[in-house]
């Protein structure tokens, strides 16, 4: 399979393909057992055939490097939304057990931000990102009745929602670019499948201007 992408990916080989089938189709089917005219019309099934399978291979390969897309764009995206996430908590943490050191109004929110910022500390340090972050993570938010307003709460909420929705595309794209072995194999073959056409089809045209009068 990899010395046939190899292959399939260099011009050079495939171009020889094609000058290879055109001299072998040529030799074949034009000198040595020339076709009639009715036979040259059903090997226009066989040329267009080939061209129809090559372009399932060339659709193959862009679902694949749209799914790559995807999944860089996705994995970049949560990735700022979790640094956002960080921030937040890095921000009202010294908001509250700095700034508001000596206002016991504040303990709750200072204790609450530091779990919270730790507790995302220790999944990012032992899992591998996108980590896997719960739906409830920022449970508890709703009891914090000083020093954080419902806006604040709406902008913490907004990077763990946004973060949630960029990993769970980030999933979906992985999923989408993986790649049978047919599809492998389809993507390797199109290439010289779409060489043998064009070759056939040279050959044809050669081959039915030759029964012309």
């Amino acid at each position: 399979m990899d010395w046939l992408l190899r292959a399939s990916s260099d011009p050079f080989w495939v171009f020889t393909v094609f000058f290879g089938m055109l001299f072998l189709f040529h030799y074949l089917f034009v000198f040595k057992n020339p076709l009639n005219i009715k036979q040259w019309k059903l090997v226009e099934f066989i040329w267009v055939g080939l061209a129809l399978v090559s372009v399932f291979g060339i659709i193959e390969q862009a679902r694949f490097f749209n799914a790559k897309l995807e999944v860089e764009q996705s994995n970049t995206q949560a990735m700022h939304k979790i640094m956002a996430l960080e921030n937040w908590f890095t921000v009202y943490s010294e908001f509250a057990c700095e700034d508001n050191a000596n206002n016991a109004d504040y303990r709750q929110l200072c204790i609450w931000t530091k779990v919270k910022k730790s507790d995302l500390r220790l999944i990012l340090d032992n899992e591998e990102f996108p980590v896997d972050l719960s739906q409830n993570f920022l449970s508890g938010i709703d009891k914090l009745m000083i020093g954080l307003g419902k806006p604040d709460q709406a902008i913490v909420s907004a990077h763990h929602e946004g973060y949630l929705t960029a990993r769970k595309q980030y999933l979906i794209a992985q999923e989408n670019g993986k790649r049978s072995v047919f599809s492998m194999w389809l993507v390797a073959l199109a290439p010289m499948l779409f060489a043998g056409a064009v070759a056939i089809k040279f050959t044809k045209v050669t081959g039915e201007y030759r029964l012309y009068p």
